[in-house]
């Protein structure tokens, strides 16, 4: 008995065939993916979360509709869990979400302290007389990412233990095969082994080791991976709907087969049903809404590490003209468009693709300094310069590099980090280490992400409540 299990990961809101950087039809998107799937009843469809957020069909829905709309969406999916991005747009939204949904959630670490949403830590299917187990986690530093006021009702504990308890559960039940859906990465080369990050925002390589699920299902990175890790094939799918994965199961001897499936344009009944919200997508995205001077476009990664960014240092003046702090960090997703001098909100959406929203920090020029030395490690060295392979490695974090704007400073990249930063000045005057300074960052950045732990416990002067990108909208609307 072959038991089909399709797969579908981060698809941050790409359910029709285009990437929104254009209105062009490519080969990619959700919908484009069930033009590939068949489904029956020897046949699960699961997804891994961060659905809600990221796309500009996405940042539509959320601004003018609901996320029933997502969820309808999704009426394929028979077990799903929740992506850190699907917390972005507060609980309501994500409450719609999960009522909507015709799958069942799965999410062994995650309660609803007011229990209107129900979390399942996992759930028992049976085919052909084999009970499949199927489990879901999702990594537990969404803590650590999202805003304090979208998690109140919420309570999120470690990604292992609740998922140790889960498969606990699953076994008490006698199950023939268990499933992990599992909202996060690998943090290991699934080849030589080798460990490739010390902390535990990803812990694919951990789950699989010291648990035993024959499969484990994972996101997050926006990997294309299918390897194993020892007994447990370990799968991961490419964002966006690229891909999805599909692995076939011999129920018999266990024996697991992975692949994955492409994208094939053409119609279908959720596309012809919604494609009147994409059209209406498409035309606000090309509303022109200022002419600026000319363009500003990204260039390659190291030139604008070593010698800035005008891009960069437009979004900075824009967040120091918002907020009056004395300086301003920015940094840019892996992949951007850039504004064109005939700007359009399309243009402002791809170039500032995060749902940030603004905090003013207070710092001093001693944290200051660690704060240059840790963003230019982004920079290797050895005779001639390079992206650090951190920043690579196990996923691409080219946004984990800031902009600064409001200083100068000097550096030498040959030498080791920690050494790298020269004098500092503000205003033409040398920084000291006591010397106090207004910051402004998006909130991603002011927890400590991306290796900052010297924000972490700075003073908070202010918080704003706008996402930057409406705060760059606004700015470019009163041109």
């Amino acid at each position: 008995m072959i038991l089909k299990i399709i797969h579908t990961s981060d698809l941050h809101g790409y359910f029709f065939p285009t990437d929104y950087l254009d209105r062009e039809e490519k080969n990619t998107g959700y919908l484009s993916l069930l033009n590939k799937i068949k489904k029956d009843d020897k046949t699960i469809l699961t997804d891994g979360g961060d659905i809600l957020q990221g796309s500009s069909f996405a940042y539509y829905v959320k601004e003018n509709l609901n996320s029933d709309v997502v969820a309808d969406i999704m009426q394929n999916v028979d077990y799903y869990t929740l992506g850190n991005h699907d917390f972005n747009y507060g609980y309501h939204y994500l409450k719609t979400y999960v009522e909507n949904m015709r799958g069942k959630l799965l999410c062994a670490n995650v309660k609803d302290k007011t229990g209107q949403i129900k979390f399942e830590p996992f759930a028992i299917k049976e085919i052909a007389g084999y009970k499949i187990g199927i489990a879901g986690v999702v990594t537990d530093w969404v803590n650590l990412w999202e805003r304090k006021e979208n998690l109140v009702n919420f309570e999120i504990t470690d990604a292992f233990e609740g998922a140790k308890r889960a498969l606990d559960g699953l076994k008490k039940a006698n199950t023939d095969f268990n499933i992990l859906i599992y909202h996060g990465g690998y943090e290991i080369d699934l080849e030589s082994g080798k460990k490739l990050s010390e902390t535990t925002e990803n812990i694919g390589g951990r789950l699989a080791r010291e648990l035993d699920f024959n499969l484990i299902l994972a996101g997050h990175q926006h990997m294309e991976i299918s390897a194993y890790i020892g007994k447990t094939l370990a799968i991961e799918t490419p964002a966006n709907g690229a891909k999805a994965a599909l692995v076939e199961v011999d129920l018999a001897t266990k024996e697991m087969k992975a692949s994955f499936i492409e994208p094939k344009l053409g119609e279908n009944k959720l596309i012809e049903k919604y494609r009147d919200v994409e059209e209406k997508v498409q035309d606000y995205l090309d509303v022109p809404i200022a002419k600026l001077s000319r363009d500003y476009l990204p260039e390659d990664r190291i030139k604008m590490a070593l010698k800035g960014s005008d891009l960069a240092d437009l979004i900075n003046k824009i967040q120091l003209d918002y907020t009056g702090a004395d300086i301003s960090i920015t940094s840019f997703a892996n992949v951007i468009s850039g504004l064109k001098k005939n700007l359009t909100t399309r243009d402002v959406l791809n170039t500032y693709r995060f749902p940030n929203t603004t905090v003013v920090l207070e710092i001093d020029g001693k944290a200051l300094r660690a704060a240059l030395e840790q963003n230019f490690s982004y920079i290797e060295y050895d005779g001639a310069y390079k992206i650090s392979k951190k920043f690579l490695e196990p996923k691409k974090e080219h946004y984990n590099f800031d902009y600064f704007y409001g200083i100068d400073f000097e550096k030498d990249l040959t030498k080791k980090v920690g050494e790298r930063i020269g004098k500092i000045f503000f205003k033409g005057k040398a920084v000291k280490d006591t010397d106090k300074f207004s910051l402004v960052m998006n909130n991603y950045r002011a927890t400590g992400a991306g290796g900052f732990d010297m924000y972490k416990d700075l003073k908070v002067i202010k918080n704003y409540d706008k996402e930057t990108s409406e705060i760059l909208l606004d700015y470019f609307r009163k041109l």
